[in-house]
């Protein structure tokens, strides 16, 4: 197979009897689900433009297979989910069914930003002392699929780990057992209605809790910049740089929230920030080039996070190697890691 990443893209577009942009309106034209077709043509909007920065991150990729994912995730973009079998998405249903049998009682909390509800789960039989109430979509990834482990870009006993996005503050808990009473968690979440389950979580797992430290602040490149929220949509949260008469929050940076705590290490940062994620590596240039910590960076939210993370971190010149999972049938939790 030719080592290019756009040869071996269109290679498999022509595979789909796709030979031109044109081919692409075409075929797009025909999807059924209105949501996918929406995806699809908003991503083909940016790829035409685009597709030749998409070579980068391929070529840092060493495993084959995940060429391979990445290539097929790029054709899923544009085409649909082509590729997902009937095997694989009942495969995919039944380990999400796995936790309807996990229920700790009956009780339900209702986000006020969304027509969600999230329902209490006991997590014992999978291994983790923990009660949460969460979503089973992101439980199952997060715990079935081992969303943030993958290769050696695993935690450990002792770990120092930055959870970036602690949304509801499941994977803190779960963080916090892996590292066990020697680790350290530190948890960034800033919006209130996710702030409300994270805390009541909390509480409910005190042990686990007592090595996990929260800081109400976005992450961004600088501290004290001043952010305004976007969208709200519990855990679908972001900022904006533009006043917008909405509510204010102040940022900081991973690199003055080390030096300013004295933390003597930082083993692992997991991101899953909506979008900010470049903006948050780089405020954390001297944590990263210091610690070198292993990384699991979320890379759906902006098409071009598969070129602009990967090449911030690589040009820092550390030493990265790069890997890539996906964690879905569709668009979204795709994931870069690094270590």
């Amino acid at each position: 197979m030719n080592t290019n990443f756009t040869d071996n893209l269109f290679l498999q577009l022509k595979q789909q009897s796709i030979f031109s942009f044109e081919d692409i309106k075409v075929f797009q034209k025909e999807i059924q689900d209105e949501f996918v077709k929406e995806r699809c043509i908003n991503y083909f909007s940016w790829f035409k433009n685009n597709y030749n920065c998409l070579d980068y991150f391929y070529n840092l990729l060493e495993d084959e297979k995940e060429k391979q994912l990445y290539l097929k995730m790029t054709v899923s973009k544009l085409l649909g989910p082509i590729y997902v079998t009937e095997q694989e998405k009942e495969k995919f249903i039944h380990s999400r069914d796995i936790f309807d049998t996990l229920l700790a009682d009956n009780s339900i909390k209702q986000l006020k930003s969304v027509t969600r509800k999230l329902k209490f789960y006991d997590l014992s039989k999978l291994g983790y002392d923990i009660k949460v109430y969460g979503a089973r979509a992101l439980l199952d990834k997060l715990i079935i699929h081992n969303q943030y482990s993958y290769k050696d870009c695993k935690l450990k006993e002792g770990d120092f780990v930055i959870d970036a996005g602690g949304c509801w503050g499941d994977t803190s808990l779960v963080f916090s057992s892996k590292v066990g009473k020697n680790g350290k968690i530190f948890t960034f979440e800033f919006f209130e209605d996710n702030l409300n389950i994270l805390k009541e979580n909390f509480s409910n797992n005190k042990e686990l809790a007592k090595n996990i430290f929260l800081t109400e602040q976005p992450l961004y490149n600088k501290s004290n910049e001043k952010l305004y929220l976007n969208h709200a949509c519990a855990d679908i949260t972001t900022l904006t740089e533009t006043n917008n008469n909405l509510q204010q929050y102040n940022t900081i940076s991973i690199d003055d929230f080390v030096k300013n705590n004295k933390i003597e290490k930082i083993d692992f940062i997991k991101m899953d920030i909506e979008g900010c994620e470049l903006k948050a590596l780089q405020g954390a240039v001297n944590t990263l080039k210091k610690y070198k910590p292993k990384l699991a960076i979320a890379s759906y939210h902006k098409y071009e996070d598969f070129y602009e993370i990967p090449k911030f971190l690589n040009e820092l010149n550390v030493g990265y190697r790069f890997y890539f999972a996906n964690y879905t049938l569709g668009f979204t939790d795709t994931v870069i890691y690094a270590k």
